[in-house]
């Protein structure tokens, strides 16, 4: 699992992305770790469709095309929740309210960088 900074529309943001890049890590994603902190989100990479089985917090949702255009937002999903978006590569995973913190918005470009 890679750790790095997040980008909007080509602007840094005080934000860190932890990349889960292995099938096991993609499975895990924010399974059974605590509520994330605004500031700190997780990356499914080639991942369509979430769950939140076993969670206990909900959670903000990105889904993201390759290019990682949002392509469609959920906010606040509760544990023991299926997901998912025909179409999406990339799925961003983060403490429920986040997104509405950050002012994201569908067509936004949400991506890593250095």
């Amino acid at each position: 699992m890679m750790i790095q900074r997040v980008e909007h529309n080509r602007r840094r943001l005080p934000m860190q992305v932890h990349i889960c890049e292995s099938r096991g890590e993609r499975t895990r994603g924010l399974l059974l770790r605590r509520c994330p902190n605004r500031q700190t989100a997780w990356l499914l990479r080639r991942c369509s469709a979430i769950h939140t089985f076993g969670m206990f917090y909900p959670i903000d949702v990105l889904f993201c095309d390759a290019t990682g255009r949002i392509v469609r937002i959920l906010e606040r999903v509760r544990p023991w929740r299926l997901v998912r978006c025909s179409g999406a590569s990339l799925v961003w995973e983060m403490r429920g309210g986040a997104v509405r913190s950050w002012g994201w918005k569908l067509g936004d470009r949400i991506n890593p960088c250095e």
